[in-house]
């Protein structure tokens, strides 16, 4: 039986850690488009922040659509929104040199780019972006949050068909799609520390340009997805950064009842097979 339990054991262990098929994805809690902005040459805070989320997120090469174009959901024309997205590409000499550039998608704009029925469809684009909703203005509307949460599929279909996602604390309603068993829990508290991780992947980016407001959810049952931010008040991940789409991705966790059937199933298997011997050896006697 000791045998089996090690295997079952073995065997979810191999499903968490499973490498990553394809694209690329940055989760957070924050409205950093809430708390940043820009002088003529620089972001600065949470403007900063997202700068250099969308720079490695452009650079990974686990992003293998090759647009160059950012999706941006939900963000009114003009507003803070808005200006947060165009300003960290517009000051990027990374992006800016590359080519990148933004499209804003409204409303019905979002139905027909998921069902790839309007003028800008999801072949047209390489990242999809997601402001923080309600916490900023000009943000993702309740009803374009219904619209976007109802593509839950196309969003993990984008990312796994290799995809970029950069999305701030929106709802999150179409999280379980991209990451089954990955928890958002709501919390309300100012200051955030990088990880070693998180100094990797936002080179020049300091806890101050992360702390210039308060972020609004954490990450529970992470799994093994790498943590590049946490709180400093409770230490919960706030930054998630990982690479690939569907139940492929690291940190995709088993519900525990999933847990209990693998084991239990395991342990089954290993009663009949034991049985199996007994009656075995006892015809041979």
């Amino acid at each position: 039986m000791r045998f089996f339990l090690k295997l079952a054991l073995a065997a979810s262990a191999f499903a968490i850690t499973a490498p990553a098929m394809a694209g690329v994805f940055i989760l957070d809690g924050t409205d950093a488009d809430d708390h940043g902005g820009a002088t003529a040459t620089a972001n600065l805070g949470g403007w900063q922040y997202i700068q250099k989320a969308l720079e490695n997120i452009a650079s990974s090469t686990a992003l293998t659509r090759t647009q160059k174009t950012i999706a941006v959901l939900g963000s009114n024309s003009g507003s803070e929104a808005a200006r947060a997205a165009q300003s960290a590409v517009a000051l990027s000499a990374a992006l800016t040199g590359s080519g990148w550039n933004v499209v804003l998608l409204n409303d019905s704009q979002i139905t027909d780019f998921f069902n790839n029925t309007g003028v800008f469809q999801t072949s047209n684009a390489s990242v999809l972006y997601m402001d923080s909703g309600g916490n900023v203005g000009g943000g993702i509307s309740s009803s374009e949050q219904a619209i976007i949460d109802g593509f839950a599929t196309g969003i993990n279909n984008f990312v796994g068909s290799g995809g970029g996602l950069f999305s701030m604390a929106q709802g999150y309603g179409w999280l379980s799609a991209l990451i089954p068993g990955l928890t958002v829990v709501d919390e309300f508290n100012t200051g955030i520390s990088l990880t070693p991780a998180g100094n990797t992947n936002f080179p020049g980016l300091t806890n101050a340009d992360l702390s210039t407001g308060p972020y609004h959810n954490s990450f529970a049952r992470t799994g093994a997805i790498p943590i590049l931010g946490t709180s400093n008040a409770t230490g919960n991940a706030v930054i998630l950064g990982g690479r690939g789409g569907s139940i492929t991705v690291p940190g995709a966790v088993p519900e525990p009842s999933t847990w209990m059937m693998m084991i239990a199933g395991f342990g089954i298997a290993g009663m009949s097979l034991r049985s199996r011997r007994r009656n075995a050896v006892a015809s041979l006697a």
